[in-house]
């Protein structure tokens, strides 16, 4: 059993843009407000709640009209002591309006916490009541979960509440998490879900208004060596008509002209407000600091975006991390998101679990994470999907999934492994039960499909446009046939690098492997000499090997390393 409590703020009232301080002032939702929740509900950014959930509002006319738009004429609950902050003789009174009064000024720079204002709460007044009110909440959720706990049925709890009181929950539930209560309170008609385990709050993720799709530009369809712009367009139009608006693209995809492409078919054509756009930078491909710095301004130009809604440091990982560190692109960056040209900063990275921790403790301030998580390298020794993903999910940073088919391997499997998926259903894809895996994660904030047909493109927005994680019956199929893509014939290479240290020749050992077994496993020729290109990009290729036998010396697996090296030269040189 799954046990959640999902918390919703209001729509956008005349309050809201006014910026006025109000609470107890009983305001509707303005026009705006009602149209952007349908919009949004449209869109799909509210979670599927089931049909036996039990819902609160405050009783206030503004979530008693969320509520119905949201999730019609359910029946729901009032729990009042939800109710935001009275602010008493100063409610509907912008700053501007109440800066000059006296006890205004006492208020907002009260550090006990005690400053009422006239006819109102004081801060500890508020956020007791608020505690009342949530232990009001969590005596109602925990009768749900008793009611459930031999069905195994989802416990689940709805709130549509106000801004100043999810802030004051989520204080409570996660004191841990660093944060002002500016920093918790969502925007009107977001908010968050919160899971239960034993009764304590053990995690939370973002309700955002961001579906779990995403368009990775990296493989766009082409004509020759040109984009075809024609073909792009119209996969733009169709991804945006489903409701999926993030974007990803890369300084270096197509040598520069995915940028270009997105500036014509997606920014010159489409409200800048409809979208979001990702990019990266790839510090470790230039020679200077000023090179390097150069390519975010090259990225604005090309995109003609104005700003990035998620930019990236790209690729960190292995000895490329270093080149972010001497050209100080960290801070360079964060000046950029200082100046509003980015809204969330990140990272990608390729490495192991152990130097994605190193990089979130020395960086704490990264607003999100890019990884690499398929059913395949969920327990590989070499990408370590699920360790990486435990990493993200231990410091509460978002996830942006990439290769969740593995670069298109796991779209065509071997045939004894194809035949699990087709038994279990007959009509899905293959690369539907592989983005699916990806989706069903908590704290994914979109998957990565590197799209390049308008083929490809119908197909995953038939699976995603009315997304439904993998039930229990499926994430058994999903680990029968990873279970059979271990057993495939392969080299069983775990990446520690002892045989590299070694190497008079400075081959790139591993990554031949990788290479190797992309082949081998999945007979993907074509994905698996864009591995080995990657891979011996620094000239570390195989047929440099000069037969010593240091690195066979040194290898815990005790693979014969020259042999597969042998192989390797045959099959990609």
């Amino acid at each position: 059993m799954v046990s959640r409590i999902y918390l919703i703020r209001h729509g956008i009232t005349e309050g809201n843009q006014r910026k006025w301080f109000y609470g107890k002032a009983d305001l509707p939702l303005a026009d705006t407000g009602k149209e952007t929740l349908k919009n949004l509900a449209a869109r799909g950014i509210y979670p599927h709640i089931p049909a036996d959930a039990d819902c609160y509002t405050t009783g206030l006319l503004r979530t008693e009209q969320t509520f119905e738009i949201l999730f019609g004429n359910r029946e729901h609950k009032v729990i009042s002591k939800l109710r935001e902050m009275e602010f008493g003789e100063y409610e509907c009174q912008t700053y501007e309006e109440l800066k000059d009064y006296e006890l205004f000024d006492q208020w907002c720079y009260d550090e006990s916490g005690d400053a009422r204002l006239p006819g109102g709460e004081s801060n500890n007044e508020f956020y007791a009541r608020i505690s009342e009110g949530l232990k009001e909440l969590r005596g109602y959720h925990q009768l749900k979960e008793l009611s459930h706990r031999h069905s195994g049925k989802d416990a689940v709890s709805v709130v549509v509440c106000h801004g100043g009181v999810i802030s004051a929950i989520m204080q409570v539930l996660f004191p841990e998490v660093n944060g002002n209560m500016w920093d918790w309170i969502p925007d009107p008609g977001f908010g968050y879900m919160i899971e239960f385990n034993k009764g304590e709050a053990i995690m939370y993720e973002r309700i955002e208004d961001i579906k779990k799709l995403g368009f990775g530009l990296m493989r766009l369809p082409m004509n020759e060596k040109e984009v075809d712009i024609d073909q792009t367009k119209e996969m733009v139009d169709l991804f945006l008509s489903k409701g999926f608006t993030y974007f990803d693209t890369a300084y270096g995809y197509l040598d520069g002209k995915s940028e270009e492409a997105v500036k014509i078919a997606l920014v010159d054509r489409h409200p800048r407000d409809s979208f979001q756009l990702a990019t990266k930078l790839p510090a470790w491909a230039a020679a200077t600091e000023e090179e390097a710095k150069q390519m975010f301004e090259t990225s604005l130009s090309r995109t003609g975006a104005g700003y990035f809604d998620f930019f990236l440091l790209h690729n960190l990982g292995d000895t490329r991390t270093a080149a972010f560190d001497e050209f100080h692109i960290w801070d360079f960056l964060a000046e950029k998101k200082a100046e509003g040209k980015i809204v969330n900063l990140g990272f990608s990275m390729h490495d192991k679990a152990e130097k994605l921790e190193e990089i979130l403790q020395a960086h704490p301030e990264m607003d999100f994470v890019q990884l690499q998580i398929n059913y395949a390298d969920w327990e590989s020794l070499t990408v370590e999907s699920r360790k990486c993903y435990e990493v993200a999910r231990k410091y509460d940073k978002p996830v942006v999934i990439m290769e969740p088919v593995k670069g298109g391997s796991l779209a065509v499997l071997p045939e004894r492994i194809s035949r699990i998926f087709k038994e279990a259903d007959p009509d899905a894809s293959l690369s539907s039960w592989a983005i699916r895996y990806a989706a069903s994660l908590e704290g994914v904030l979109t998957v990565l499909s590197g799209m390049s047909s308008l083929e490809q493109m119908q197909d995953n927005l038939a699976t995603m446009e009315n997304f439904q994680p993998l039930n229990e019956e499926e994430q058994k199929v999903i680990v029968k046939a990873a279970a059979a893509l271990d057993a495939m014939p392969q080299v069983p290479c775990t990446a520690c690098r002892y045989c590299e240290k070694g190497c008079p020749q400075q081959i790139a050992i591993p990554g031949i492997f990788r290479a190797l077994n992309n082949y081998m496993i999945y007979g993907n020729k074509e994905g698996a000499e864009g591995n080995y290109e990657w891979e011996t990009r620094e000239g570390g290729i195989a047929s440099k090997c000069i037969e010593c036998g240091s690195c066979e010396d040194v290898c815990p697996q005790h693979i014969k390393i020259i042999k597969e090296l042998k192989k390797a030269k045959e099959m990609f040189e």
